[in-house]
Order: structure tokens, then C-alpha cells, then sequence
């Protein structure tokens, strides 16, 4: 039986990465709507399901880049949801603000570090930006081919070796 990591290389190939097919093979709800001010996104879970909801008045890359790091949260850290044997109803990320306005428990920062890092991995996979990087060398042009902003693109590029 294929695992979730499998389930999700396989929606790899092909920029932009088909999130909603991901969360769809996983069972995932996923949703777009205005949520709190300052709030992105959240992932909740209740007793074995799991939802994804993504602040609908950001950006569209900050959209995506949203439901790929609460996607990551349910891949790396899902079985930290819950306190002393209570399921955990939610975690919310906010985008501004200083590290305490952001309720992390039971995620700490490194927590949400590895999510960042696994949402890059998810929507900008490293073979595939190779390869379009070899057609394209330009960070806006890749960005737009995979959904994101040039800013994330531009780390993506020098994390994998392709710029300075």
C-alpha cells in the first residue's frame, strides 16, 4: 500500500503541482475563505479527519504556498495533534507578527521551519525545477510556471545550486 509521501511524489511531475489533487487523494479537506485578519491559514483536525482551510484574501501564491505548508504539518507532524490524549482541534499559522502571537503548541518553531522547508520540496519539486530551470534561467518566469513568488523562487534556485 502506497504511503502518504508516495502519494504525494506522485503529483510531482508537472508545474504547477496539483495541490487540491494531493489533498483530494489524501482525504483532506481543503477550503479557500476569509479567515481572521492576519491569520493564513490553518489545519484542524477532527477525531480521525483533517482539514485545511487557507485565508481566501491573500495572494494567490501566498495561497499556495499556505496550503502546502499546512499540508506538510499533516505529513510531518499530524501525530503532535493532540494534548495529553485530546484530539487537538486546530493550529493556525499567521504570516506577521512576532514568534508569541503565533499559538505554535504544540508545533515550536522547528516545526514550522520543517514545514516551510517540505511546502518548497511540494510545490517547487527540486528534478522538476532543474529541468525548467534549464529552459527558462529566469526566477520570474520559473515562478510563474510553478505558482509561487519570485521571492520563493529566487531562494529555491540558490538552495538547489542554480543561482548565487
Amino acid at each position: 500500500m502506497e504511503n502518504e509521501m508516495q502519494t504525494v511524489a506522485r503529483y510531482l511531475g508537472a508545474a504547477p503541482v496539483d495541490l487540491y489533487a494531493i489533498f483530494d487523494a489524501l482525504g483532506i479537506d481543503y477550503a479557500e475563505k476569509p479567515i481572521g485578519s492576519g491569520e493564513s491559514a490553518w489545519i484542524e483536525r477532527k477525531g480521525d479527519r483533517f482539514s485545511v482551510v487557507v485565508n481566501a484574501s491573500e495572494g494567490a501564491t501566498r495561497r499556495r504556498f499556505s496550503a502546502a505548508h499546512e499540508l506538510a504539518h499533516y505529513l510531518l507532524h499530524r501525530d503532535l495533534m493532540q494534548i495529553d490524549g485530546d484530539r487537538m482541534n486546530r493550529h493556525t499559522d499567521r504570516l506577521y507578527g512576532v514568534p508569541e502571537d503565533n499559538p505554535a503548541s504544540p508545533f515550536t518553531r522547528q516545526h514550522e521551519i520543517q514545514a516551510n522547508r517540505l511546502a518548497a520540496q511540494i510545490v517547487m519539486p527540486a528534478p522538476l525545477v532543474r529541468k525548467k530551470f534549464a529552459e527558462y534561467q529566469n526566477a520570474g518566469q520559473l515562478a510563474a510556471a510553478f505558482g509561487v513568488s519570485k521571492a520563493a523562487m529566487e531562494i529555491r534556485l540558490k538552495t538547489l545550486g542554480l543561482a548565487a
